[in-house]
């Protein structure tokens, strides 16, 4: 006992100074020559970085905003934030420096039937495409590049391309996605390698484009060897990314879906789309428990397109925020705190766009690239308009030849300048598209046509086209036309072509077939003609052929005929209107003059003439219902008709009047052919067949 205390005595001194040694230094004391001395103070503990994890879901996704709207009110920091498609494209947006109600703003300004349609409009299409919508008024076409083929989506994401550019064009110079205001990353799948790839760098807008490209709906993003599809594939809620970005905690955005009905599992499509929720739950499931908090949005009344519901689906996201209020203040920030977390956020804010000094056009021909550059010049040297951009990218999709083009700013020997990157069509040309026309005027009789037109491209030169018609049905034939331009650039053209055709032209006297003819045609001619941009063209041409008319059924009510023709034409089309079908807005103008100088029937040359001018516009009248206000002086086209005298004046939609010498009877050409138009009959008054001459309009 009192060795064991002698030893302890010798050790205190030993254990004191060790004690001494190992507690923390005391803060100097201030003094004259140390005055920062007086003010230090140890620093607190930070607090625990947070990261957002916002869900793929389509529509659904806009839940998002509402979300982080409730976020911002409570004073919620995000410090990261990753997403999948829909939740990859509302990360992005709000890294880029905008606030939940800037975002609301923008979302419920857009067109959605406009980007989710992603069709060129009308007005915007080149002179040729408005050839074939009036011809061919319908969406379907094929490509035949590698034979028959679809396109690679349904859309080709030119329009929400065009959107997302707008937005991050400022951070085209950012080397990391950590520089933007909140750091960000988005999710998207290689189909080459077959893995996940998480976006950290490089092109935000080429970024947020791949997470949200779901298959089959939207065209892949092709980037070097890579073909990106939607994210969700495998990571539909990137906790895992947030985690790796550094954040201590994890909020997951989860968005809540109805399960399926049994009985609405009937068809393929439904079967493939529970199969691809079924593997998005489980990857789902696999990410929730990865997630520190969870926020489920319930969204069961909803669909992954009702972009038109966004308001109410924004708002439910705020909701559910709110709904799990207790656990999310845990981690609000003061009133200071929360403003210096701000002032941080908006000094890595970028909104200037520098002027671009060049223009260069990439994914192009050679002889594209000089066309495009043309277009694009005036975009040089001035501060950049993107709606006057966005408009010129659109008209040239209008060529037929590009998906999508967009733009971003890119820097070159210490000059920035505007990259222009359009994407061409990986199935087209040449190109395939039908039709077919139905025609149920007569009662107990139903006309049918199939019709399709083949278009090959740049077959005689750049710019040049063969395009051939093949009807079958009531009419059958082809029509042939070779479009060469003088140049690449040239206005100028000469276009020679040929048809031929067998038609069924019947005669009524009112539901009472009378007779059946068969009309037989063959014409070569040729035109030289000049475009004025993608609204007018001027053509003038000659043509020969013959004419052969034969009855099948009934007897006879006007002469058979049989032998040459002969006609020169002079033709003028101008077209701003929106629609080839059912215009809303425009004028249009189309007028043919033709000097015939042989045709059966008749020993004499002689002119004929018509004139279509039309003027449309929606007007609102009796509340909110749109009536169609629709002036013309118009060839009617929907019907063949008989001309008393010289003239005839009809009023089935507008006005209408033809100009011609009616001493015999002469076969005129104007039914239009392949698409929602055409009708082969004539009706006959009894009263009046003595003392009218008739003028049968068939298909040319």
């Amino acid at each position: 006992m009192r060795r064991t205390l002698l030893i302890l005595l010798l050790l205190l001194p030993s254990l004191l100074y060790a004690q001494q040694e190992s507690a923390p230094a005391a803060p100097p004391a201030p003094t004259p020559g140390n005055p920062a001395a007086a003010g230090a103070k140890i620093p607190p503990r930070s607090r625990p970085r947070i990261g957002v994890a916002l869900e793929g879901g389509g529509a659904m996704g806009l839940a998002h905003i509402g979300v982080l709207k409730w976020f911002e009110e409570h004073h919620i920091p995000v410090d990261y934030v990753a997403g999948t498609s829909m939740g990859g494209l509302v990360g992005g947006f709000y890294a880029t420096g905008m606030n939940p109600d800037e975002m609301q703003t923008l979302i419920e300004g857009l067109d959605w039937r406009k980007i989710l349609g992603d069709r060129t409009p009308y007005e915007d299409l080149s002179y040729r495409r408005k050839e074939d919508q009036r011809a061919y008024p319908n969406s379907l076409l094929f490509g035949l590049r590698h034979g028959l083929s679809a396109p690679a989506g349904l859309i080709a994401g030119h329009q929400i391309g065009l959107l997302i550019d707008r937005v991050t064009l400022p951070y085209y110079g950012v080397s990391s996605f950590d520089e933007m205001p909140v750091p960000f990353r988005c999710v998207a799948t290689d189909l080459v390698s077959r893995k996940s790839h998480v976006f950290a760098d490089g092109s935000l807008a080429l970024a947020l484009r791949a997470t949200m490209s779901i298959p089959g709906a939207f065209a892949p993003v092709h980037d070097g060897k890579a073909v990106f599809v939607d994210g969700g594939l495998l990571d539909n809620l990137p906790t895992d990314v947030v985690r790796q970005m550094g954040a201590e905690i994890v909020i997951a955005v989860h968005l809540e879906t109805a399960p399926p009905e049994g009985e609405n599992i009937q068809s393929a499509f439904t079967v493939l789309d529970q199969s691809l929720h079924v593997m998005l739950e489980e990857s789902e499931l696999r990410s929730l428990t990865q997630a520190d908090a969870v926020v489920s949005v319930p969204l069961q009344e909803y669909h992954t397109v009702d972009y038109a519901k966004s308001e109410q689906i924004m708002q439910l996201g705020y909701e559910a925020a709110n709904s799990r209020a207790r656990l999310l203040e845990a981690f609000a920030l003061g009133d200071a705190d929360w403003e210096a977390y701000l002032e941080t956020r908006k000094a890595r804010k970028r909104t200037e766009v520098p002027v671009p000094q060049f223009i260069k056009i990439e994914g192009a021909s050679a002889n594209g690239e000089a066309i495009a550059a043309r277009y694009l010049k005036s975009f040089q040297g001035k501060p950049l308009d993107t709606s006057k951009l966005d408009a010129v990218l659109t008209r040239m999709t209008g060529v037929g030849r590009y998906d999508s083009a967009g733009y971003i700013l890119t820097q070159q020997n210490g000059q920035t300048g505007l990259l222009v990157q359009v994407v061409e069509k990986n199935d087209a040309p040449p190109m395939f598209q039908p039709a077919f026309e139905v025609d149920g005027s007569q009662s107990g009789n139903v006309d049918f046509t199939m019709g399709t037109r083949f278009t090959f491209m740049d077959v005689a030169g750049y710019r040049s086209e063969w395009r051939t018609d093949i009807l079958f049905g009531n009419t059958y034939g082809a029509q042939m036309e070779l479009y060469c331009p003088f140049t690449a650039e040239s206005r100028w053209f000469f276009a020679p072509r040929a048809d031929a055709s067998d038609t069924t032209f019947q005669i009524y006297a009112k539901n009472d077939p009378l007779a059946d003819y068969r009309i037989y045609r063959i014409n070569i001619g040729g035109d030289l003609g000049y475009g004025f941009g993608r609204f007018s063209e001027l053509r003038f041409g000659y043509e020969v052929g013959s004419l052969n008319t034969k009855l099948r059924l009934g007897t006879p009510q006007i002469p058979a005929v049989e032998g040459r023709v002969g006609r020169a034409r002079l033709h003028y089309l101008l077209d701003f209107t929106d629609d080839p079908v059912i215009p809303r807005r425009g004028v249009s103008v189309e007028s043919n003059f033709r000097w015939t100088d042989h045709s059966p029937g008749t020993s004499e040359s002689f002119p004929s003439m018509d004139l279509k001018i039309g003027h449309n516009l929606w007007q609102r009248q009796h509340g909110n219902s749109p009536v169609l206000s629709w002036l013309a002086f118009a060839p009617q086209r929907l019907r063949a008709e008989r001309i008393p005298g010289q003239s005839v004046l009809l009023v089935p939609r507008g006005l209408y009047t033809r100009f011609a010498h009616a001493s015999a009877v002469r076969w005129q050409e104007g039914v239009r052919r392949g698409g929602l138009r055409g009708r082969q009959n004539v009706r006959r008054d009894h009263r009046q067949q003595s003392s009218e001459r008739r003028c049968c309009r068939i298909p040319g």
